[in-house]
């Protein structure tokens, strides 16, 4: 197992600020732990392409008259075309569901496309969150509990890489070293923010990557690494607000570290 946990400080330059990255936090009034499941993604989700698939059939219902102008065999190819994409939202969101349901990647071919509808759906699904009142990191950390289920198995070639925040309690990360030791395959690098984080991957070329940070962090983490790479995040609770001694549940840690180890 290597271990090189100063390189954060040394990219770093100066010290993050509590709080400094999150734009709405002013020292109060922060989540300190989130516990959403995979359900409210999933429900949005399903609202999100619903009225999507209504606005496409009402679009239909206005313009078909004037196809149909043109000769009946243009409404009918219409008509297809609009049934054709329905159906092709309703599919993917089935095969998601079981997806999470089954514990298999049926998804393989939409995570893989440009653009990968998987994230294209999150800033939809985030503006309804925000209508209804669920906040910001509630949505993304149901979001991250449904991205790591989608996750591949790791390459048996190549390191599976752990980043960690510099916020993580002390205790913490001596007991992430501890799981770590185990696994000779596993990495560790602290990473101050994103920019440093993309570095490190790009520098050792991991495999797959456990990824510990706020919600935030995360999302956009996994939204520009996954699927290329396979990456589980495991989200910190933050007791005294953000960037400051934070936590995470050892045990899920543990579990992510096991599941690229051991290709299963």
């Amino acid at each position: 197992m290597g271990s090189d946990d100063d390189t954060g400080k040394k990219l770093a330059g100066k010290d993050r600020v509590l709080g400094d990255e999150w734009v709405d936090w002013e020292g109060g009034g922060a989540e300190k732990e989130i516990r959403e499941g995979k359900r409210m993604f999933l429900f949005l989700s399903l609202v999100v392409i619903v009225a999507f698939i209504l606005v496409i059939f009402l679009l239909w219902y206005l313009v078909l008259p004037r196809f149909e102008m043109y000769g009946l065999a243009y409404a009918r190819i219409l008509t297809i075309a609009i049934i054709a994409v329905a159906s092709f939202f309703f599919l993917w969101y089935v095969l998601l569901v079981a997806a999470i349901l089954f514990r298999k990647n049926y998804l393989s071919v939409c995570l893989q496309s440009r653009p990968n509808l998987f994230f294209a759906l999150y800033p939809f699904v985030m503006r309804l969150a925000r209508m209804v009142g669920i906040s910001r990191d509630r949505l993304s950390h149901s979001f991250i509990k449904v991205s790591n289920i989608l996750a591949g198995t790791a390459p048996k070639a190549g390191n599976v890489l752990t980043l960690l925040p510099r916020c993580l309690r002390k205790d913490i990360r001596q007991q992430i070293k501890d799981i770590c030791a185990d696994y000779p395959g596993v990495v560790i690098y602290t990473a101050p923010g994103g920019n440093v984080a993309r570095k490190i991957i790009r520098d050792t070329n991991p495999s797959a990557i456990v990824a510990v940070a706020c919600e935030r962090d995360l999302v956009s983490g996994i939204k520009d690494i996954a699927p290329r790479i396979p990456v589980i995040g495991i989200p910190n609770t933050r007791p005294m607000g953000p960037c400051k001694d934070t936590a995470i549940d050892i045990n899920e840690f543990r579990t992510a570290i096991k599941f690229f180890c051991s290709g299963s």
